[in-house]
């Protein structure tokens, strides 16, 4: 049987409603925070974005693999991880849409006169009988004023209504408050796409051009579309009277932005207190000493010594031959033999070794039986500044929906909607009605609304209401 236009839109209209209905579920907003808890304790125990050696060493290959299938080795980049915060938001729209024109009735609707129908539903009521209702309007007013300073009076042919509220804006606390969870996943999102964090080690004098990001299987070089010069690197040290060793106080780099060659911006940074540049920081984090090693060479068939320098970490070629040689590092105490520097040579189809060469024992390497001696001659120590290199286009986002989150919390938890009527009868021997609601703090609204029938049954104006 062919299904009809009207039975295929119905059958639409169900299906959307279903999924309206899920996505404004609060079990599903609570699920979502369970998850996205427990995720972030998955994360803050597996280190993130280490080197690939470091994940086998420690977790060995299968679960390595597991792990790593699963992208938890950078799990807040990763594609899954940004679905559930999306979801999250899509919720919270959902959840907004929703409830918002319930609240917007709530704070837009003018309400006045009080009716039969409302005393029945109002949750706090009080009837008072008096013989000639009218004449206790103007005490009425006077005890309304004390707490309640905007009412307003309407009059009907049966009866005056007085009525005051205050607070209406509370009932905004909630919607705010969804808005800067939004505005703070929002710039989660954008900080996950398209931020990055990242270091690099500046020689004193120097200029980099690009970072590096740590990466499973190594850093990964980015340019920075500009570059950056350490100018001066300095160390401070407190001075401790009777203490040998020195102990830093603060260390920091001047630091100059150049593009194309020319000099745009130029600061001091420190712990703490970063240069900011393209919505780049750079923050003071290490320091450290680099070595420029002088090598000596001595061939076995000549007399002459010949000497190169070879910075520590970098490899060059060997004078007067095809070898390379690289340095691995300085040490000022190689084995209580002084000073040395640790070696390897790289040679076609031979497995590089590293080996020492000691300053006080220029004979050391003739161990090895080469065709030629190394000797270290001397080292130039440079010092170079370590730095952290982040970006994250959604960190302002995320502060402006904390302030807004702050704001919102404020509003629903130290503010109230509170609405009082009073309605008296023109007829004699009627009775005054007292009626109010209150969507929060229902014990002191309800202190305060006793004490304000208790003083229009007495008449008196000396003891006001207190809320």
């Amino acid at each position: 049987m062919k299904e009809t236009k009207g039975e295929a839109k119905e059958k639409e209209s169900g299906f959307s409603s279903i999924i309206f209905d899920l996505f404004r579920s609060l079990k599903l907003t609570i699920a979502l925070l369970i998850l996205l808890a427990g995720l972030s304790i998955i994360g803050t125990i597996v280190t993130q974005n280490a080197t690939r050696p470091e994940y086998l060493q420690r977790y060995g290959t299968g679960l390595y693999e597991v792990l790593n299938f699963f992208n938890i080795f950078d799990m807040y980049h990763s594609w899954w991880f940004i679905v559930i915060l999306l979801l999250l938001v899509i919720n919270l729209v959902t959840c907004s849409v929703y409830r918002l024109p319930g609240v917007l009735r709530q704070i837009s609707r003018d309400s006045g006169e009080l009716e039969d129908r409302m005393v029945k539903t109002l949750p706090y009521v009080e009837k008072i009988q008096t013989s000639n209702p009218t004449n206790r309007e103007g005490s009425i007013q006077s005890f309304l004023k004390i707490s309640f300073k905007n009412w307003r009076r309407i009059e009907t042919e049966k009866a005056i209504t007085l009525f005051s509220e205050k607070g209406r804006f509370s009932r905004l606390g909630v919607p705010i408050t969804h808005l800067s969870i939004l505005i703070i996943l929002i710039g989660g999102i954008l900080g996950s796409l398209f931020g990055f964090k990242g270091h690099v080690e500046i020689l004193e004098g120097e200029t980099v051009d690009r970072i590096f990001l740590r990466a499973k299987d190594g850093e990964v070089p980015k340019p920075l579309g500009f570059s950056v010069r350490c100018d001066d690197f300095k160390i401070t040290f407190y001075d401790l009277p009777g203490r040998k060793e020195k102990v830093v106080k603060e260390y920091t780099s001047l630091l100059t932005i150049l593009e194309d060659g020319t000099e745009v911006l130029k600061r001091t940074v420190q712990v703490n207190h970063p240069l900011h540049y393209q919505g780049i920081a750079f923050y003071q984090a290490n320091y450290g000493t680099f070595h420029d090693v002088t090598l000596g060479i001595q061939w076995k068939n000549k007399k002459e010594k010949a000497t190169f320098k070879a910075p520590e970490g970098a490899t060059v070629a060997i004078p007067n031959s095809k070898d390379l040689i690289r340095v691995l590092q300085y040490a000022p105490q190689v084995h209580n033999f002084g000073e040395g520097v640790q070696v390897v040579l790289v040679r076609p189809n031979l497995e590089p070794r590293p080996f020492w060469l000691l300053k006080a024992h220029p004979k050391f390497d003739e161990q090895r039986k080469d065709e030629f001696v190394l000797t270290f001659e001397g080292d130039a120590p440079r010092e170079y500044t370590g730095l952290s290199v982040t970006k994250d286009p959604g960190v302002w986002i995320v502060w402006i929906g904390c302030g807004l989150m702050i704001l919102g919390l404020i509003v629903s938890f130290f503010f109230s909607h509170q609405r009082v009527w009073v309605r008296i009868q023109k007829s004699p021997g009627g009775e005054i009605v007292l009626a109010g609601s209150t969507n929060k703090n229902r014990v002191g609204f309800e202190k305060a609304f006793g004490e304000l029938a208790e003083e229009i049954r007495k008449g008196s104006p000396e003891f006001g209401v207190r809320n």
